[in-house]
């Protein structure tokens, strides 16, 4: 098993040598960026998985490192991953839209994966249930070897949400979470 683990947006996401932050909050003067938040998640997974054993490949490990959104399914597979898990923070206009939602391509082979993981999200975090939601147009679930899935953690734009996921012991109990579900995916 080798897991690819892929913190949403960053340097060259969208376009070579331009940073992006995806979905951003501004409270107070402080801003928060989902592209920082979930790198950290990354590593904080990438922690847990190597302690364990586990292989794991980072489609980015900075907010320096050029990764083409385009690019990250392709380079997991030459790396020859057998998962690829993408993490992200949702965002909405409405400040009350709120919740866990983990989006996967395939119907057979990306489900299952995206069901256990929603369900431990669930019980880890207390969020509102978003759902799950097949996608065939993102990018990053064109990952073919293995199950893909793309975790929407919260809503960066809701205060409870954010507030919740920026804390580190929440990271640290969401990614235990994930580690128990992709550990017991080998």
């Amino acid at each position: 098993m080798k897991i690819a683990i892929d913190p949403g947006h960053g340097m060259g996401n969208r376009r070579a040598r331009v940073f992006d932050p995806g979905a951003t909050a501004r409270v107070g003067t402080e801003t928060f960026a989902e592209a920082d938040i979930v790198l950290r998640y990354g590593h904080t997974l990438r922690q847990l998985l190597e302690d364990h054993g586990t292989s794991v490949f980072m489609t980015r490990t900075s907010s320096a490192d050029s990764a083409s959104v385009g690019q990250r399914a392709r380079r997991a597979r030459e790396a020859e991953c057998t998962h690829f898990v993408s993490l992200h923070l949702n965002a909405a206009e409405n400040p009350q839209a709120n919740g866990v939602e983990v989006l996967f391509r395939s119907e057979g082979k990306d489900r299952p994966l995206a069901d256990r993981l929603q369900q431990r999200l669930l019980q880890i975090t207390g969020l509102n249930d978003h759902g799950n939601d097949q996608r065939n147009d993102l990018a990053v679930l064109r990952f073919t070897p293995g199950p893909a899935v793309l975790i929407e953690l919260g809503f960066i734009s809701n205060d409870r949400d954010r507030s919740f996921l920026i804390q580190g012991a929440n990271r640290d109990a969401i990614c235990q979470g994930i580690f128990e579900v992709l550990t017991r995916e080998g």
